[in-house]
């Protein structure tokens, strides 16, 4: 099934400002996370594999999640190119299929949760997912009036209130939640905040 994200994926890397978003994200992750050679971590929503494909050097394998399989294939050029052997691509959608059978000490998400319909079930898989101890990071946006996306299909939140995914994030069993402002994106000349929600699994 075609997904529309699939016609995006061979120009979706030539956007300067999501470049900007995995400097920044990367650097904030690296400051909060120990990240180690023997993790294995998983990209959710990874797209074209910005984050992946900075995360790989890092931790021992990346599990690369995405629904679309243009932006996988994307990836997966990118990967054997750069000679990066420990990514794993996965096309796949946790609001309506079940997680795979893995265990992660990291799980990163950039810019997906506003294209999810029912959050607190990927919540759920992300917890069930992670080893004790382990790393939850979400990026995305704060709550904005619509015009970050407009009306496009597939999005379901205009960025996100913080109080509100705290509560989320509590109710199926995290703790240790800190939401905090890592950078920003521009789109028709104004600057939207993005933040990003770390928390980890007792």
């Amino acid at each position: 099934m075609s997904n529309r994200f699939d016609p995006l994926a061979s120009t979706w890397d030539d956007h300067p400002d999501r470049h900007h978003l995995t400097d920044d994200l990367i650097k904030a992750l690296q400051r909060w996370a120990p990240l180690q050679s023997d993790w294995d971590v998983l990209d959710y929503g990874c797209g074209t594999g910005a984050l992946t494909i900075r995360l790989a050097p890092l931790v021992r394998q990346v599990l690369a999640i995405d629904s679309s399989r243009g932006m996988l294939e994307v990836l997966a050029t990118k990967a054997q190119s750069q000679g990066l052997t420990n990514i794993e691509c996965l096309q796949t959608d946790f609001e309506t299929a079940p997680p795979p059978h893995t265990r992660c000490h990291l799980i990163v998400s950039a810019m997906t949760l506003h294209h999810l319909a029912t959050i607190d079930r990927v919540l759920h898989r992300f917890f069930q997912l992670l080893t004790p101890g382990g790393y939850l990071a979400l990026a995305d946006l704060d709550e904005e009036d619509g015009s970050f996306h407009g009306q496009q299909d597939g999005v379901h939140h205009h960025g996100f209130n913080r109080e509100r995914l705290t509560e989320q994030l509590a109710a199926v069993g995290f703790h240790a939640i800190d939401i905090s402002t890592v950078t920003h994106r521009v789109k028709n000349s104004r600057r939207y905040p993005v933040f990003l929600a770390k928390a980890r699994k007792p």
